[in-house]
Protein backbone atom coordinates (compact mmCIF):
# COMPACT_ATOMS: atom_id res chain seq x y z
CA UNK A 1 0.00 0.00 0.00
CA UNK A 2 2.47 2.86 -1.37
CA UNK A 3 -0.27 5.32 -1.31
CA UNK A 4 -1.52 6.96 1.25
CA UNK A 5 -4.65 8.60 -0.07
CA UNK A 6 -4.82 11.09 2.91
CA UNK A 7 -1.96 12.27 2.18
CA UNK A 8 -2.25 12.89 -1.36
CA UNK A 9 -5.29 14.47 -0.78
CA UNK A 10 -4.15 16.62 2.65
CA UNK A 11 -6.36 15.48 4.76
CA UNK A 12 -6.79 13.45 8.14
CA UNK A 13 -7.82 10.05 8.27
CA UNK A 14 -10.84 10.66 10.05
CA UNK A 15 -11.72 13.72 7.31
CA UNK A 16 -15.67 14.04 6.69
CA UNK A 17 -16.89 13.37 2.82
CA UNK A 18 -17.22 17.44 3.00
CA UNK A 19 -13.74 17.91 3.65
CA UNK A 20 -12.59 15.13 1.47
CA UNK A 21 -14.84 16.90 -1.34
CA UNK A 22 -13.73 19.97 -0.37
CA UNK A 23 -9.90 19.08 -0.88
CA UNK A 24 -10.30 17.38 -3.75
CA UNK A 25 -12.28 20.11 -5.92
CA UNK A 26 -9.37 22.88 -4.49
CA UNK A 27 -6.59 20.24 -5.86
CA UNK A 28 -8.34 19.13 -9.21
CA UNK A 29 -8.71 22.72 -9.87
CA UNK A 30 -5.13 23.49 -9.36
CA UNK A 31 -3.73 20.51 -11.38
CA UNK A 32 -5.98 20.20 -13.91
CA UNK A 33 -4.58 19.53 -17.60
CA UNK A 34 -6.33 22.30 -18.78
CA UNK A 35 -4.73 24.35 -16.80
CA UNK A 36 -1.44 22.72 -17.16
CA UNK A 37 -0.84 22.21 -20.47
CA UNK A 38 2.30 19.72 -21.16
CA UNK A 39 3.42 19.17 -17.80
CA UNK A 40 3.36 15.67 -17.13
CA UNK A 41 4.17 16.49 -13.02
CA UNK A 42 0.45 17.94 -12.99
CA UNK A 43 -1.12 15.71 -15.05
CA UNK A 44 0.32 12.76 -13.05
CA UNK A 45 -0.65 14.47 -9.82
CA UNK A 46 -4.25 14.99 -11.31
CA UNK A 47 -4.05 11.35 -11.77
CA UNK A 48 -3.07 10.80 -8.32
CA UNK A 49 -5.61 13.15 -6.47
CA UNK A 50 -8.64 12.06 -8.74
CA UNK A 51 -7.69 7.80 -7.56
CA UNK A 52 -7.36 8.86 -3.68
CA UNK A 53 -10.88 10.84 -4.37
CA UNK A 54 -12.60 7.42 -6.30
CA UNK A 55 -11.58 5.59 -3.35
CA UNK A 56 -12.25 8.22 -0.59
CA UNK A 57 -15.67 10.14 -1.23
CA UNK A 58 -17.14 6.13 -1.51
CA UNK A 59 -17.88 5.01 2.19
CA UNK A 60 -17.52 1.17 1.21
CA UNK A 61 -14.41 1.53 -0.89
CA UNK A 62 -12.93 3.71 1.71
CA UNK A 63 -13.84 1.04 4.65
CA UNK A 64 -11.85 -1.71 2.74
CA UNK A 65 -9.30 0.61 2.14
CA UNK A 66 -8.48 1.73 5.50
CA UNK A 67 -8.68 -2.03 6.60
CA UNK A 68 -5.95 -2.89 4.23
CA UNK A 69 -3.91 -0.27 5.08
CA UNK A 70 -4.35 -1.50 9.36
CA UNK A 71 -3.44 -5.27 8.02
CA UNK A 72 -3.94 -6.75 5.13
CA UNK A 73 -0.49 -5.77 3.43
CA UNK A 74 1.45 -4.83 6.60
CA UNK A 75 2.51 -8.77 7.83
CA UNK A 76 -1.27 -9.02 9.62
CA UNK A 77 -1.17 -12.52 8.17
CA UNK A 78 1.64 -14.95 8.61
CA UNK A 79 2.80 -17.10 5.63
CA UNK A 80 1.81 -20.81 4.85
CA UNK A 81 5.20 -21.59 3.46
CA UNK A 82 6.20 -21.12 7.05
CA UNK A 83 3.89 -23.33 8.69
CA UNK A 84 1.83 -20.37 10.54
CA UNK A 85 -1.35 -18.69 10.02
CA UNK A 86 -4.56 -20.20 8.70
CA UNK A 87 -3.21 -21.73 5.54
CA UNK A 88 -1.08 -24.45 6.92
CA UNK A 89 2.58 -25.51 5.70
CA UNK A 90 3.03 -25.24 1.86
CA UNK A 91 -0.27 -23.99 0.90
CA UNK A 92 -1.29 -22.55 -1.85
CA UNK A 93 -4.94 -21.96 -1.52
CA UNK A 94 -7.04 -21.17 1.37
CA UNK A 95 -10.72 -20.38 2.51
CA UNK A 96 -11.67 -16.67 2.72
CA UNK A 97 -14.01 -17.52 5.72
CA UNK A 98 -10.35 -18.41 7.44
CA UNK A 99 -9.66 -14.83 6.99
CA UNK A 100 -12.15 -14.02 10.32
CA UNK A 101 -13.14 -10.71 9.60
CA UNK A 102 -11.20 -9.14 6.62
CA UNK A 103 -13.24 -12.05 4.65
CA UNK A 104 -15.53 -10.24 3.00
CA UNK A 105 -12.27 -7.46 2.12
CA UNK A 106 -10.70 -10.31 0.39
CA UNK A 107 -13.43 -11.90 -1.40
CA UNK A 108 -14.60 -8.71 -2.97
CA UNK A 109 -11.22 -7.39 -3.95
CA UNK A 110 -9.63 -10.12 -4.88
CA UNK A 111 -9.75 -13.21 -6.96
CA UNK A 112 -7.27 -16.30 -6.78
CA UNK A 113 -6.08 -17.49 -10.35
CA UNK A 114 -3.29 -19.91 -10.95
CA UNK A 115 0.83 -18.82 -11.71
CA UNK A 116 2.11 -21.55 -12.84
CA UNK A 117 5.63 -22.63 -11.20
CA UNK A 118 6.45 -20.00 -8.83
CA UNK A 119 7.74 -21.66 -5.82
CA UNK A 120 5.83 -23.69 -3.00
CA UNK A 121 3.58 -21.99 -0.91
CA UNK A 122 3.15 -19.71 -3.14
CA UNK A 123 -0.56 -17.92 -4.52
CA UNK A 124 -1.34 -15.00 -6.69
CA UNK A 125 -4.37 -12.66 -6.66
CA UNK A 126 -5.74 -10.24 -8.92
CA UNK A 127 -6.32 -7.02 -7.82
CA UNK A 128 -9.65 -6.35 -9.89
CA UNK A 129 -10.20 -3.26 -11.47
CA UNK A 130 -13.87 -3.00 -12.63
CA UNK A 131 -15.01 -0.59 -14.68
CA UNK A 132 -14.99 2.63 -12.08
CA UNK A 133 -18.45 5.33 -12.11
CA UNK A 134 -17.23 8.82 -13.23
CA UNK A 135 -17.27 11.64 -10.94
CA UNK A 136 -21.04 13.35 -10.72
CA UNK A 137 -20.95 17.11 -12.09
CA UNK A 138 -22.73 20.43 -9.53
CA UNK A 139 -24.13 22.59 -11.20
CA UNK A 140 -26.88 25.40 -10.57
CA UNK A 141 -30.20 26.23 -12.41
CA UNK A 142 -32.46 29.16 -11.61
CA UNK A 143 -35.80 29.18 -12.63
CA UNK A 144 -38.83 31.17 -12.59
CA UNK A 145 -41.25 31.15 -9.59
CA UNK A 146 -44.02 29.66 -11.60
CA UNK A 147 -42.08 27.00 -13.20
CA UNK A 148 -40.99 25.65 -9.63
CA UNK A 149 -44.82 25.90 -8.84
CA UNK A 150 -46.16 24.53 -11.91
CA UNK A 151 -43.12 22.30 -13.59
CA UNK A 152 -41.92 22.86 -16.69
CA UNK A 153 -38.84 22.75 -18.66
CA UNK A 154 -35.94 24.52 -18.88
CA UNK A 155 -32.36 25.17 -20.43
CA UNK A 156 -28.86 25.18 -19.08
CA UNK A 157 -25.48 24.78 -20.62
CA UNK A 158 -22.87 23.20 -18.72
CA UNK A 159 -19.32 22.75 -19.32
CA UNK A 160 -18.82 18.77 -19.20
CA UNK A 161 -15.72 16.53 -19.57
CA UNK A 162 -16.54 14.05 -22.51
CA UNK A 163 -13.86 11.38 -24.93
CA UNK A 164 -11.91 13.41 -26.73
CA UNK A 165 -13.84 13.71 -30.23
CA UNK A 166 -10.42 13.47 -32.26
CA UNK A 167 -8.89 10.24 -30.79
CA UNK A 168 -12.43 9.01 -29.83
CA UNK A 169 -10.78 8.63 -26.07
CA UNK A 170 -7.40 6.89 -27.00
CA UNK A 171 -5.58 9.63 -26.09
CA UNK A 172 -3.20 9.31 -29.20
CA UNK A 173 -3.21 11.58 -32.18
CA UNK A 174 -4.84 9.54 -35.36
CA UNK A 175 -2.70 7.85 -37.47
CA UNK A 176 0.21 7.37 -35.16
CA UNK A 177 1.74 4.57 -33.21
CA UNK A 178 1.09 3.25 -30.25
CA UNK A 179 3.90 1.43 -28.69
CA UNK A 180 3.31 -1.39 -25.83
CA UNK A 181 4.01 -0.30 -22.41
CA UNK A 182 7.57 -1.45 -21.57
CA UNK A 183 6.82 -1.66 -17.64
CA UNK A 184 4.23 -4.44 -18.16
CA UNK A 185 4.92 -5.82 -21.41
CA UNK A 186 1.13 -4.89 -22.65
CA UNK A 187 -0.68 -6.64 -19.96
CA UNK A 188 -1.72 -3.93 -18.64
CA UNK A 189 -1.17 -5.21 -14.65
CA UNK A 190 2.06 -5.70 -13.05
CA UNK A 191 2.35 -7.92 -10.17
CA UNK A 192 3.95 -7.39 -6.58
CA UNK A 193 5.18 -10.17 -4.25
CA UNK A 194 3.90 -10.20 -0.65
CA UNK A 195 5.75 -12.96 0.69
CA UNK A 196 3.94 -16.05 0.08
CA UNK A 197 1.54 -13.78 -1.90
CA UNK A 198 1.39 -11.93 -5.45
CA UNK A 199 -0.53 -8.46 -5.68
CA UNK A 200 -1.80 -7.99 -9.19
CA UNK A 201 -3.02 -4.23 -9.67
CA UNK A 202 -2.73 -1.80 -12.59
CA UNK A 203 0.57 -1.01 -14.30
CA UNK A 204 1.35 2.98 -13.19
CA UNK A 205 2.97 3.20 -16.43
CA UNK A 206 0.64 2.76 -18.44
CA UNK A 207 -2.40 3.64 -16.48
CA UNK A 208 -3.75 -0.53 -17.33
CA UNK A 209 -4.16 0.51 -20.92
CA UNK A 210 -0.95 -2.05 -21.68
CA UNK A 211 0.14 0.60 -24.11
CA UNK A 212 1.67 4.00 -24.09
CA UNK A 213 1.23 7.12 -26.48
CA UNK A 214 4.18 8.33 -28.45
CA UNK A 215 2.10 11.25 -30.02
CA UNK A 216 -0.72 12.95 -27.76
CA UNK A 217 -3.59 13.86 -29.24
CA UNK A 218 -3.22 17.26 -30.91
CA UNK A 219 -6.63 17.99 -28.89
CA UNK A 220 -6.67 16.34 -25.31
CA UNK A 221 -2.54 16.22 -24.94
CA UNK A 222 -2.70 12.83 -24.41
CA UNK A 223 -5.47 12.69 -21.65
CA UNK A 224 -8.00 10.83 -23.83
CA UNK A 225 -10.80 13.67 -22.55
CA UNK A 226 -11.87 17.13 -23.56
CA UNK A 227 -14.10 19.76 -21.49
CA UNK A 228 -16.48 21.34 -24.18
CA UNK A 229 -19.90 22.91 -23.33
CA UNK A 230 -23.31 20.80 -23.25
CA UNK A 231 -26.78 22.22 -23.80
CA UNK A 232 -29.74 20.15 -22.23
CA UNK A 233 -33.52 21.06 -21.72
CA UNK A 234 -34.20 19.56 -18.37
CA UNK A 235 -37.44 19.02 -16.99
CA UNK A 236 -38.50 20.58 -13.91
CA UNK A 237 -41.08 18.50 -11.45
CA UNK A 238 -43.76 20.47 -9.92
CA UNK A 239 -43.37 21.83 -6.86
CA UNK A 240 -39.44 21.96 -7.37
CA UNK A 241 -38.34 23.94 -3.98
CA UNK A 242 -35.29 26.68 -3.67
CA UNK A 243 -31.96 24.43 -2.85
CA UNK A 244 -33.60 21.18 -3.95
CA UNK A 245 -31.07 18.89 -6.13
CA UNK A 246 -32.08 17.43 -9.36
CA UNK A 247 -30.21 14.67 -10.39
CA UNK A 248 -30.01 13.63 -14.32
CA UNK A 249 -28.64 10.15 -14.50
CA UNK A 250 -25.39 9.93 -16.98
CA UNK A 251 -24.48 13.31 -17.57
CA UNK A 252 -21.76 13.37 -15.27
CA UNK A 253 -18.37 12.77 -15.89
CA UNK A 254 -17.73 9.56 -18.23
CA UNK A 255 -16.70 6.26 -16.42
CA UNK A 256 -13.41 4.81 -16.58
CA UNK A 257 -12.52 1.05 -18.08
CA UNK A 258 -15.57 1.17 -19.06
CA UNK A 259 -17.55 2.14 -16.26
CA UNK A 260 -20.65 4.29 -16.07
CA UNK A 261 -20.97 8.13 -16.57
CA UNK A 262 -21.17 9.98 -13.18
CA UNK A 263 -24.41 12.30 -12.99
CA UNK A 264 -25.79 15.79 -12.94
CA UNK A 265 -26.43 17.36 -10.08
CA UNK A 266 -28.37 20.58 -10.49
CA UNK A 267 -29.33 22.64 -7.46
CA UNK A 268 -32.07 24.57 -7.95
CA UNK A 269 -32.24 28.60 -7.02
CA UNK A 270 -36.19 30.01 -7.64
CA UNK A 271 -36.50 33.68 -8.82
CA UNK A 272 -38.34 34.90 -6.25
CA UNK A 273 -42.47 36.72 -6.83
CA UNK A 274 -43.45 40.27 -7.07
CA UNK A 275 -46.17 38.92 -5.12
CA UNK A 276 -46.09 35.45 -4.26
CA UNK A 277 -44.38 33.78 -1.92
CA UNK A 278 -44.30 29.86 -0.82
CA UNK A 279 -44.23 27.98 2.37
CA UNK A 280 -43.89 24.38 1.71
CA UNK A 281 -47.00 23.41 -1.04
CA UNK A 282 -48.88 26.96 -0.24
CA UNK A 283 -48.83 30.00 -1.53
CA UNK A 284 -49.09 32.87 0.16
CA UNK A 285 -50.61 36.62 -1.27
CA UNK A 286 -51.66 39.51 0.31
CA UNK A 287 -54.42 41.20 -0.84
CA UNK A 288 -54.96 44.99 0.64
CA UNK A 289 -59.22 45.92 1.00
CA UNK A 290 -59.99 49.78 2.14
CA UNK A 291 -62.29 50.18 5.49
CA UNK A 292 -65.84 49.78 3.92
CA UNK A 293 -65.33 46.91 2.51
CA UNK A 294 -64.40 45.32 5.90
CA UNK A 295 -66.62 47.07 7.84
CA UNK A 296 -69.34 46.67 5.34
CA UNK A 297 -68.20 42.96 3.33
CA UNK A 298 -67.75 42.85 -0.34
CA UNK A 299 -66.46 41.35 -3.21
CA UNK A 300 -62.95 41.86 -4.01
CA UNK A 301 -60.44 40.47 -7.22
CA UNK A 302 -57.64 38.37 -6.00
CA UNK A 303 -54.46 37.27 -8.13
CA UNK A 304 -53.44 33.37 -8.42
CA UNK A 305 -50.95 31.68 -10.21
CA UNK A 306 -53.58 30.70 -13.10
CA UNK A 307 -55.65 34.13 -13.17
CA UNK A 308 -57.48 36.11 -10.97
CA UNK A 309 -60.70 34.69 -8.86
CA UNK A 310 -63.54 36.32 -6.92
CA UNK A 311 -63.11 36.29 -2.92
CA UNK A 312 -65.89 37.20 -0.97
CA UNK A 313 -65.39 39.34 2.02
CA UNK A 314 -67.53 38.90 4.85
CA UNK A 315 -68.56 41.67 7.24
CA UNK A 316 -66.38 43.01 10.09
CA UNK A 317 -63.04 41.34 8.71
CA UNK A 318 -59.96 42.33 10.40
CA UNK A 319 -56.60 43.08 9.14
CA UNK A 320 -54.75 39.67 9.27
CA UNK A 321 -57.86 37.69 8.45
CA UNK A 322 -56.50 34.97 5.79
CA UNK A 323 -58.77 32.95 3.85
CA UNK A 324 -58.02 29.78 2.11
CA UNK A 325 -57.99 29.10 -1.85
CA UNK A 326 -58.20 25.19 -2.29
CA UNK A 327 -55.59 23.28 -4.69
CA UNK A 328 -54.13 26.49 -5.74
CA UNK A 329 -50.95 26.36 -4.73
CA UNK A 330 -48.02 24.15 -5.52
CA UNK A 331 -48.34 20.46 -6.77
CA UNK A 332 -46.88 17.81 -6.53
CA UNK A 333 -46.32 13.98 -8.11
CA UNK A 334 -48.11 11.89 -5.75
CA UNK A 335 -49.46 14.60 -3.44
CA UNK A 336 -52.63 16.57 -3.29
CA UNK A 337 -51.87 20.32 -4.35
CA UNK A 338 -51.65 22.76 -2.15
CA UNK A 339 -53.45 25.89 -1.16
CA UNK A 340 -53.53 29.28 -1.69
CA UNK A 341 -53.50 31.62 1.26
CA UNK A 342 -55.00 35.24 0.52
CA UNK A 343 -53.88 37.67 3.84
CA UNK A 344 -56.25 40.34 4.00
CA UNK A 345 -54.96 44.06 5.39
CA UNK A 346 -57.20 46.79 5.85
CA UNK A 347 -55.90 50.06 4.32
CA UNK A 348 -55.95 53.18 7.30
CA UNK A 349 -57.36 56.57 4.91
CA UNK A 350 -55.13 59.32 4.91
CA UNK A 351 -55.34 62.54 4.38
CA UNK A 352 -58.59 62.86 5.05
CA UNK A 353 -60.59 66.50 4.29
CA UNK A 354 -61.85 68.38 7.49
CA UNK A 355 -65.43 67.59 6.55
CA UNK A 356 -64.25 63.47 6.66
CA UNK A 357 -62.73 63.88 9.91
CA UNK A 358 -65.67 65.27 11.67
CA UNK A 359 -67.86 62.11 10.00
CA UNK A 360 -65.38 59.96 10.99
CA UNK A 361 -65.39 61.73 14.92
CA UNK A 362 -69.21 61.49 14.65
CA UNK A 363 -68.86 57.76 13.79
CA UNK A 364 -66.33 57.20 16.44
CA UNK A 365 -69.03 58.91 19.09
CA UNK A 366 -71.97 56.88 17.79
CA UNK A 367 -69.87 53.84 18.24
CA UNK A 368 -68.94 55.08 22.14
CA UNK A 369 -65.15 55.45 21.06
CA UNK A 370 -63.05 58.18 22.54
CA UNK A 371 -61.53 60.43 20.25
Amino acid sequence: MKENYYKILGVAENASQDEIKKAYRKLALKYHPDRNRNNPEAEEKFKQITEAYEVLSDPKKRAQYDAMRRGAFAGGFTSGAAGGGPFGAGATSFSFSDLGGFADIFEQLFRERSTGRRGAGFSSFDFEEPGTAGNDIEAEITIPFEVAVRGGKQTITFMKTDRCPNCGGSGAQPGTRVATCAQCGGRGTVTISQGAFGVTRLCSGCGGRGTVITTPCVVCRGTGFSSRPKTLTVKIPAGVKDGQIIRLAGEGQPGVNGGPAGDLLLRVNVQPHPLFRRDGDNIIVEKEIDCATAVLGGQVTVPTLDGEVKLKIPPGTQSGTVFRLRGRGAHRRGSPAGDLHVIVKVLTPKNLTEKQKEAFRAFAREMGWKV
